[in-house]
């Protein structure tokens, strides 16, 4: 079987690792790794695929010398990040709920596949507490302005919206 990046073709998931999950496309065994398994953010690939699931993928990479091939899963589905751009420009409220802390601010879910970052000098409890990310929780939901856009890395500023 002959195999070209920009290929589709169907598969099976055949094993999982923490970084993505192995496919097989009849005697070709590749990754199809974390992040391009959808937009989004992905903790484990078994959280999305199951064992011996057939999919369709297409071939990103082919590495002959080091006997690699790489699939991808969400290339055959729209960008969301075109989308967002086209409806949004910086400036606009949006939505967004907290999906995690971090030590630097709060991750936000504006929509499924994109994530914003809420940064801790951004808060109003900034200037008044040792630790402004204490009065945030998971699933806390609220209007923030968009701050930044980066389409490039895609990543998404914001401010809380006063």
């Amino acid at each position: 079987m002959k195999i070209n990046p920009g290929q589709r073709a169907t598969g099976v998931i055949k094993s999982f690792q923490d970084f993505g999950a192995f496919v097989s496309i009849g005697l070709v065994s590749g990754l199809l790794h974390n992040k391009n398994i959808r937009w989004g953010r992905v903790e484990h690939p078994e959280h999305h695929l199951r064992l011996n699931q057939k999919i369709e993928v297409i071939i990103l990479e082919v590495d002959k010398t080091k006997h690699r091939v790489a699939f991808g899963l969400k290339q055959l589905k729209e960008d969301p990040w075109e989308k967002f751009a086209e409806k949004y420009k910086i400036g606009d409220t949006i939505s967004g709920t907290v999906l995690f802390k971090k030590p630097y601010g709060l991750v936000m879910l504006i929509v499924t596949g994109i994530e914003a970052l809420l940064h801790k000098s951004e808060l109003p409890e900034a200037t008044t507490s040792d630790d402004p990310l204490a009065f945030y929780q998971v699933d806390d939901a609220f209007e923030v302005v968009i701050k930044e856009i980066d389409l490039n890395e895609k990543r998404l500023k914001v401010s809380l919206f006063h």
